[in-house]
């Protein structure tokens, strides 16, 4: 009951929400099996927990591959990603996540690696420079990436199919969130399950987490039924509103309005202020924030919207 895996769908039937890309991924892997041969590559991009990663589990399981998973920030050496690639069987998939994240050697690799299914390795031999070619059985690589810009034009050029997964509605995270309590054997009402999805930020990673959390306090507390009274106050002792706004996001807004009297700003200056990473901030906050409408981006960098002011300042007057 404890291994949230159990929450990933295995199958891409089992997937909910981003219905188009599913209808498209499925055509690619019937024809992919029907040819007897690996995927194209696929690149999935979209904001930090809408199913990335869950989807690469997917394609493996649908491919019935073996799946191999890494983070890029890892592969630091040219060595780490050769000595991968040559543990690759015809057929594999290898998920690479935090894509954007390649440094430019293994960037470089990669090309032979996608386009050819080669390694071009460089040496010298009596002072002379040598390219000896290894080749790499075909398998499928997937990367995934919250900030697709950040990735070179050329690597993404190698990727024949880009897919950009979106946000879920209330109403799409209401069923992921009623699917897993049922995994749990957990009594919540319906009502509840919507309160969930309110503050889940549009992404089923957090709905799960959050239905996590109020099964911990429903157990503290001995709440053999979970109504939605007993949600919005736990919501309140996590503090997290009705928006989803936590206190990382008004600290941000706060900001904004106070230290930069609402002038654009750039969420790199945000971050010196909060001593806080600034990508962390860009792929969790910034694109929320983006979404809801309470910051919006001009020339010379973000500034609060009249809905964002308003709910600061509704913030200070409820202190």
């Amino acid at each position: 009951m404890d291994n949230l895996n159990i929450f990933r769908p295995q199958k891409l039937n089992e997937f909910i929400g981003n219905v188009k890309i599913c209808e498209i991924l499925s055509i690619y892997l019937f024809s992919a099996k029907k040819r007897k041969a690996s995927l194209d590559h696929v690149l999935l991009y979209g904001q930090p927990g809408v199913g990335k990663t869950s989807l690469a589990n997917i394609i493996s399981n649908e491919l019935e591959s073996h799946l191999i998973s890494v983070s890029a920030p890892i592969l630091k050496y040219p060595s780490d990603l050769i000595n991968l690639i040559a543990n690759i069987n015809s057929g594999d998939v290898l998920f690479i996540d935090e894509f954007h994240r390649l440094n430019k050697e293994i960037e470089e690799i990669l090309y032979s690696v996608m386009e050819d299914f080669q390694i071009s390795i460089n040496y010298k031999n009596n002072e002379n420079n040598k390219i000896l070619k290894l080749e790499v059985p075909p398998f499928t690589l997937i990367g995934a990436t919250t900030i697709i810009g950040k990735i070179s034009l050329p690597l993404r050029e190698r990727f024949p199919i880009i897919l950009k997964l979106e946000t879920y509605s209330v109403d799409e995270l209401s069923k992921i969130i009623s699917n897993n309590a049922t995994k749990l054997k957990i009594n919540i009402d319906k009502d509840g399950i919507k309160e969930i999805a309110k503050r889940s930020r549009c992404t089923p990673r957090l709905a799960n987490n959050y239905l996590k959390r109020i099964y911990d306090f429903s157990l503290y507390y001995k709440k053999e039924k979970i109504d939605r009274n007993f949600i919005i106050d736990r919501f309140y002792d996590l503090g997290i509103d009705d928006l989803g706004l936590t206190n990382t996001d008004y600290k941000i807004i706060e900001i904004m309005f106070n230290d930069f009297k609402n002038n654009p700003v750039s969420f790199d200056s945000i971050a010196l202020k909060l001593n806080d990473d600034s990508e962390s901030l860009i792929s969790f906050n910034e694109q929320y924030l983006l979404s809801i409408n309470i910051i919006e981006r001009t020339r010379r960098g973000r500034k609060l919207t009249d809905f964002g002011k308003n709910i600061y300042l509704n913030r200070i007057k409820k202190r």
